[in-house]
This record gives C-alpha cells, structure tokens and sequence, in this order.
C-alpha cells in the first residue's frame, strides 16, 4: 500500500518521531525512508538527537530547503512503481486537491539555477569524465581492442568516437553533464552512438538532441558520418519527448559562437525546462483530476438510471406475472366448476337408468373426479394467496419464484 506525502509533511514528521518508528507507521523500512528524505532533500535529526530530547538538552532543528528546480513535491511511500496505482472511488470522488501555485517566478528560479552550475569549460581533452562520458570512452577502447585481434572487422564492430566530430560531441556532453550533476542532474545515453540523451533532474526526465542540423532518422542510425570532420557544424536541442520531435529550445554552431560558449546556458536552460515540466504536470494532473472526478461523476449517475430503469421494468414483469397467474387460477377455476358440473351430470343419468352395478363404477368414478377438481381449484387450495405474496429479485430475476404446475384434464 503507498502513502502519499508532501515534503513539508515528511519533514514534520522526521522531527517528531523517529525514523523507526516512522518507518514501522508507512510499512516501509529504515533505509528506504532515509533515502526518501536524501532524495527530496529533506534533513533529518541527526544522531543522539532525541536521546539530547529526552534529557531536555537543547536541540536546534534544521530548516527544510526550498525544493530544487525538477523535485518533485509529492512523495510515494510503500510502492515501487507508484505510477501504476490507480485511485479509489473514495480518493477520486472525495475534496480535490488543492491546486498547486508557484509563487516563484521562473526568471529567479534561472538565476538561482545559474549560480549553482557556475562556469561551464569545454576541455580540448577528456580528463575529468562524468561516469556515463568514461563508459562510452571504455566502451570505444573494447572495441578498438578487439579490432587488433580480429581476423574479419564488421562496421558496427568499429569504434566510434574516433572522429574529430564524435570527439567533439563527447567532449560537449561530458561538460554539460558534469554541470547539470550540480543541481541534481543524472544524465543516461542510449544506443552505442550517444544519440538518445535523457538527462533526469531530480524526477522530471528532459530529452536532448546533440548531432548535426536536420540530421534524418535513417542518417542517424548509420551512424557518425565517415568524413565528420572538425568542422562539422552540432546542433543541441531541448525536446518535448523522448520521440524527440518538436523542440523547446536549440542551440547551434556559428562562425562567432560555438557551442562551447553556450554550454553554460545550456545547462541552466535544461534544469529551468525540468522545473517547467514539472510545473505543466503538476497542472495537467490537476485538470485530470478535476475532468476524472466529473466523468466518474457521471458513471455513478448513468449507473443509477440503469439501477431505476432495470427496477421498473422487474416491477413491470412482476405486475404482468401477477396478472397472469391471475387469469390462468380464473380460467382453472372454471375448470374444476365445469368438472363438477361434469360429474353433477353423469351422476343424474346412471341413477335415472337404475343400474346397480354401474353405479358404483359411476360413484367411485365421481369421487376421483371431484378430488381432481379440489385439487385444481385455487380457491379451496388456497393457492390465489400465493399470487399476491410472489417476490422477485431487483434485477428481475425470479429468484425463490417456483411456479405451482397446474394439472388440467387436456
């Protein structure tokens, strides 16, 4: 089960409770909740802190941070993949949240995101690599390895930052990972050629292009040009999505400013995009909310009308049943009285002709008769009682209904 809480709640509650028996509270264990609060920057009290409590020392509590640009406000305690929850009935039919406002502009966000990444320098040699730059490096070094033993080489097999232009391009994100690592960035590259780059600033994923202007699919997927050269012009975009179709800004190559002088910008554009996209889903969830909660709304209210409508129509059937059973104990009636009748008739013509022997046929005859026209006949049985008791189910079907088989002489 996962619980939902905002930082400023978490932070609270660190501060008075223990982290074990805070733990024990969300079901989660001690290191997952530390590491929550590590995640979201949330300070908790320091060791010997509530042992200082309890002998009434004085203890000073650390101030909550403001969230960092692309942080998350929300925290999922209990579930691992808490995207796949769904929400309840009560969650999604009770009070709406209250709608998340930003009173910080994002031009002072920017200016806050500029001094924490600082200068940004593109070396002319990798030296000082981000973790993710020296795996494609090693990577690349296998492969030029294996290449001296190989008996047959295939293209894919080739290295494929030889190149001054693959050098170039590695060179340009090993710097801008390294800047984005100061507000919480963790950059992840795709593919053997570093074309698909996500880089996640705290929990809000932004997507990046760095290649060649209009670069087709079918190009970038043979691979670095044979002939790059030094010279080739890079384009680095900010994209909506990881289909990496439309852009939210770019930056390229001229003959005055090279993307050197821009890794800078780059950088604090990319961390002020994650803190957008935070901001937009956070306002997208809201109006999902809101539009969820109408729509189930309606469910509930469309379901009810069926309800009432699959109600009249059983009251329906059970009045029409009613009637039924009503007309056919009418028409058995009639059937005994005209059994009766029958019996009333032979009974008169074997005494007229006074035979003896046929009489007691006739009599015993007439007895059988008369009980088959009791038997049948609703009123002395009692049975037209039945037809006003009758209960059907709400649904209309005739649950404990066990209709009484009528005898008839036909």
């Amino acid at each position: 089960m996962s619980t939902v809480l905002m930082r400023q709640q978490l932070y609270e509650l660190a501060w008075s409770v223990s982290m074990r028996d805070l733990a024990a509270r969300f079901g989660v264990s001690g290191p997952t909740l530390k590491n929550a609060c590590t995640k979201f920057d949330i300070p908790i009290p320091p060791r010997g802190h509530w042992a200082k409590l309890q002998a009434r020392k004085p203890v000073a509590r650390v101030v909550l941070p403001a969230r960092a640009p692309g942080m998350a406000e929300e925290i999922h305690l209990g579930d691992r993949y808490y995207w796949q929850r769904s929400l309840t009935d009560e969650e999604l039919l009770g009070p709406l949240p209250d709608q998340r406002e930003f009173s910080e502009d994002i031009a002072l966000v920017r200016d806050r995101i500029r001094k924490a990444i600082g200068t940004v320098k593109v070396g002319r040699v990798l030296t000082l690599m981000h973790p993710v730059i020296a795996k494609l490096v090693n990577q690349d070094e296998a492969r030029r390895e294996k290449q001296k033993t190989a008996t047959y080489t295939f293209s894919w097999e080739k290295p494929v930052f030889d190149t001054p232009f693959e050098q170039r391009r590695l060179r340009l994100l090993n710097a801008l990972f390294l800047a984005v690592a100061r507000c919480g960035g963790r950059p992840e590259v795709r593919g053997n050629e570093a074309r698909e780059i996500t880089i996640t600033v705290h929990q809000t994923a932004v997507f990046l292009k760095l290649d060649r202007p209009k670069v087709t699919r079918r190009g970038a997927g043979q691979g670095p040009h044979p002939t790059g050269g030094k010279s080739d012009p890079l384009r680095f975009a900010i994209v909506e999505d990881y289909q990496r179709r439309s852009e939210r800004a770019a930056w390229q190559d001229t003959e005055d400013v090279p993307l050197e002088h821009t890794m800078a910008d780059t950088a604090v554009e990319i961390v002020a995009v994650a803190e957008l996209k935070y901001r937009e889903d956070c306002v997208r969830q809201f109006e999902w909310r809101v539009k969820r909660k109408t729509e189930r709304e309606e469910e509930i209210r469309q379901h009810q009308i069926e309800q009432e409508r699959q109600e009249r129509e059983c009251q329906q059937r059970l009045e029409q049943a009613r009637i039924d059973r009503l007309l056919e104990e009418a028409a058995t009636l009639r059937r005994a009285t005209d059994i009766r009748a029958y019996v009333h008739a032979v009974r008169q013509a074997a005494g007229g002709e006074g035979l003896n022997t046929q009489a007691e046929e006739v009599e015993r005859w007439a007895r059988w008769a008369l009980a088959e026209a009791d038997r049948i006949d609703p009123v002395r049985s009692g049975r037209f009682l039945e037809t006003h008791d009758r209960s059907f189910s709400p649904l209309g079907s005739e649950d404990g209904f066990h209709q009484t088989e009528y005898d008839s002489d036909e």
